[in-house]
C-alpha cells in the first residue's frame, strides 16, 4: 500500500507566499515564517475498522515450570508461589495521514474491546515525525497454590498463559475548521514585514480534503494495527509415578 503524507505546514506556506508582494517576497524569511496554529480545530472521528471481529485462536504458552517429588509413604503439600511478566503490543501504521509543526493528538480505538481491556491499549498519537507507533502494556501474571503430592508420585506444575492475535484495518475522519496566521519577517534584521490569515476551507482544497456538509475541510487518516495480547491465564497440574533406581518397567 502505498504512502501518502500531506504536509499541512507547507500547504499554509505556499497558500500564505501567494499574497506576499514581489518586493515582499524577496526581504521576507520564506523558509521558516511564524505559523500560528492556534487558532484552528482538530475534530476527530470514531476509528473504524474494515475487518472487525473476534480475535485469532488463542496460543498458549508456558511461562513457569516446575516439579515436586514425593518418594515419602504420605501425600506431601507443597506451597508453590510465583510472578512472570509479558508485553501486550499494538504497532500501529499510518498509510495516509498528515503532519503540522502544532501539536497533534489523536486517540485510535482498538479493533476489539478485549484488546482495551487485556492489553491496555491507549493509543494517544501525539505529535511525533514518525508514520509508525508501539504501544506496548507489561502484564503481570502469578499463581499462589498449594500443590499436593501422592506417595510414589512426582507432580509438574506450570503456569500457563494464552495470548491472542488481531490485525485491523481502520479509518479516522479527522475534519479541520479555523484560521491559520502566517507571520513574515526579514530574513536577515528579522524586522516584522506582514502577517497572512487564511480560512482552513480555503487553504486545504484540492489537497486530499473533502468538504463535509458545512463546508469544513475533512481528512481520512488510513492505517493499520496489529495486536498480541493476554487473555487468561491457568495452572496445569500433571502427576506421574516416580522411577526408581533400576526399574526399567520391563518384568
Amino acid at each position: 500500500m502505498s504512502l501518502q503524507v500531506v504536509d499541512l505546514e507547507q500547504l499554509v506556506k505556499d497558500h500564505a507566499e501567494r499574497f506576499l508582494e514581489k518586493d515582499q517576497k524577496k526581504e521576507a524569511d520564506l523558509i521558516s515564517p511564524r505559523i500560528d496554529w492556534s487558532k484552528m480545530t482538530i475534530s476527530y472521528g470514531d476509528t473504524k475498522y474494515a475487518n472487525e471481529g473476534m480475535p485469532s485462536k488463542p496460543v498458549t504458552h508456558v511461562l513457569f515450570s516446575t516439579t515436586f517429588s514425593n518418594d515419602t509413604p504420605i501425600t506431601q503439600t507443597y506451597t508453590l508461589k510465583t510472578e512472570r511478566r509479558t508485553r501486550s503490543t499494538c504497532e500501529v501504521y499510518f498509510h495516509k495521514t498528515f503532519t503540522y509543526g502544532a501539536e497533534l493528538k489523536m486517540t485510535l480505538l482498538p479493533p476489539n474491546p478485549i484488546i482495551d481491556i487485556n492489553a491496555g491499549f491507549k493509543a494517544d498519537v501525539t505529535k511525533e515525525k514518525s508514520l509508525n507507533r508501539t504501544i506496548e502494556q507489561e502484564l503481570l501474571w502469578g499463581m499462589d497454590s498449594e500443590i499436593s503430592v501422592s506417595p510414589g508420585h512426582q507432580t509438574k506444575a506450570e503456569l500457563v498463559i494464552q495470548e491472542g492475535e488481531m490485525n485491523g484495518e481502520f479509518e479516522m475522519l479527522t475534519t479541520f475548521d479555523g484560521k491559520v496566521l502566517v507571520t513574515y519577517e526579514n530574513k536577515k534584521g528579522k524586522d516584522f514585514i506582514s502577517t497572512i490569515y487564511g480560512n482552513v476551507s480555503g487553504i486545504f482544497v484540492d489537497h486530499g480534503f473533502t468538504p463535509d456538509d458545512l463546508k469544513r475541510p475533512t481528512f481520512l487518516v488510513k492505517g493499520d494495527c496489529k495486536c498480541r495480547f493476554g487473555i487468561d491465564q491457568f495452572i496445569r497440574v500433571t502427576e506421574t509415578p516416580l522411577v526408581k533406581p533400576g526399574d526399567s518397567g520391563q518384568e
